[in-house]
């Protein structure tokens, strides 16, 4: 190790540099503190034993130098003093110092105190390249991270993509939605579809878990979930022969998907999937383990349909909660994720079905996107700040009718309003 040896007695500055000399180390010698300091700004000194009293600067004061220079590796300081008393050795200690020698010092003395500065230079190398090793690691964390952020970022805009547009419109609907995904990306995703010129397809899922595969497997979903019979949609049974295609109901729909999506690491899903037949005004729908959606009706009580049916991919044969309802133009119908009832407030309780109905009920004049912005901030304000455990995913839709081109020979299905279900216990 290089030792700067600094003191203005030249048989003092010997005798010190031979015992060092004997220890192994290389000195370097300085007969005055300003020499020393000029010696020190160089940056090749690690450890510094100097006289007290000196000409130019003394010790004390080339100690306060060091110090308030901040280098980037430690110096180690030993005072060596002919004065011995307590305020004397405080005052050093004040200036930096990190031992002292008080004169008339003994070899033995003088190696012993070396040898702790020694082990004091190696713990703090020790620390220092272990903290430089440690500052390397973290900004390669920081850049996987910041990468690993960028995809999911990519991952959430092209999510976002799949989705409808925000205020959608299609023959005899309008739609508005809603979604605050727990993370970058969520398990959730919905849409809304022509299946052809008669009937509107719409759907809201829910993948199990959370975070990269949660919405790896909502995608995968939402691409399969397409009226493109050529691709093998669940929604359509494509007859290559004859060139045609025929739509499947939301029953036969949601059987379909639990064929295909067995899954063999538990994860599972739940669907809401519907038609709206615009000439009929009938709506059908599949309920698979998915919360149960809400009927809107003016001047009428918000209403729970279905029963809820067996999640979709954990059994070949389940059953489904299947059933049809007739519309008006006006009803809309409110489909939602477990994020929303689920959604825990600040003293421990869900938000619940039965405050959902009570601000439904007191939004449900609203016009759609502000029913849902009103929704969103009533939940938002009960969990206590935006940043939700579980994805908040709503989906509303409006039966307008408009667009809707009808033959001669048809009736306005306006007139023709009736209830009919499938299930007697579905509303």
């Amino acid at each position: 190790m290089k030792i700067l040896l600094v003191d203005d007695d030249p048989v003092a500055r010997s005798i010190h540099s031979m015992l060092l000399h004997a220890q192994g180390h290389e000195v370097v010698e300085a007969a005055d503190g300003e020499f020393a300091w000029q010696l020190v700004e160089k940056g090749q000194i690690a450890f510094v034993v100097s006289d007290w009293m000196m000409p130019n600067l003394a010790g004390v004061d080339l100690c306060r130098r060091i110090r308030a220079a901040e280098f980037e590796h430690y110096i180690y300081v030993i005072l060596c003093t002919s004065k011995g008393a307590k305020a004397d050795l405080i005052e050093g200690m004040d200036a930096g110092a990190d031992d002292f020698l008080v004169k008339p010092i003994s070899p033995e003395e003088f190696r012993v105190k070396v040898r702790a500065g020694e082990r004091v230079l190696s713990l703090q190398q020790g620390l220092s390249d272990k903290n430089r090793e440690l500052a390397k690691i973290n900004t390669q964390l920081h850049s996987a991270h910041k990468l690993v952020e960028d995809d999911l970022k990519a991952a959430a805009w092209m999510q976002q993509r799949l989705l409808p547009l925000l205020t959608q419109h299609a023959p005899g609907v309008r739609c508005a939605w809603r979604l605050q995904p727990s993370g970058y990306i969520a398990g959730d995703i919905f849409n809304l579809f022509a299946l052809d010129d008669e009937k509107i397809g719409f759907y809201l899922l829910d993948v199990s878990g959370h975070g990269v595969p949660a919405a790896m497997m909502s995608v995968t979903l939402s691409m399969v979930l397409t009226p493109d019979a050529t691709q093998g949609s669940p929604l359509k049974r494509y007859d290559a022969v004859a060139g045609n295609s025929q739509i499947l109901s939301p029953e036969d729909a949601v059987r379909e998907l639990n064929r295909r999506f067995q899954s063999r690491d538990d994860r599972y899903f739940t669907i809401i999937y519907g038609v709206f037949n615009v000439r009929s005004s009938t709506l059908s729908l599949a309920q698979a383990g998915h919360p149960s959606p809400v009927l809107l009706r003016s001047e009428e009580e918000p209403v729970i349909l279905g029963n809820g049916g067996m999640p979709i991919g954990l059994w070949p044969e389940i059953e489904f909660d299947c059933f049809d309802i007739s519309v008006s133009p006006g009803d809309r119908i409110l489909l939602y994720s477990d994020g929303v009832t689920e959604c825990i407030g600040a003293h421990g309780e869900a938000f619940g079905e039965e405050r959902l109905l009570i601000c439904l009920r007191e939004q449900q004049s609203l016009p759609l996107e502000e029913l849902l912005t009103r929704l969103l901030a009533e939940i938002t304000a009960w969990h206590g700040n935006s940043e939700f455990t579980d994805d908040v995913s709503l989906l509303a839709i409006e039966i307008t009718n408009e667009g809707i081109q009808y033959r001669d020979s048809e009736t306005n299905p306006e007139t023709q309003q009736t209830y009919k279900r499938r299930k007697s216990d579905a509303v």
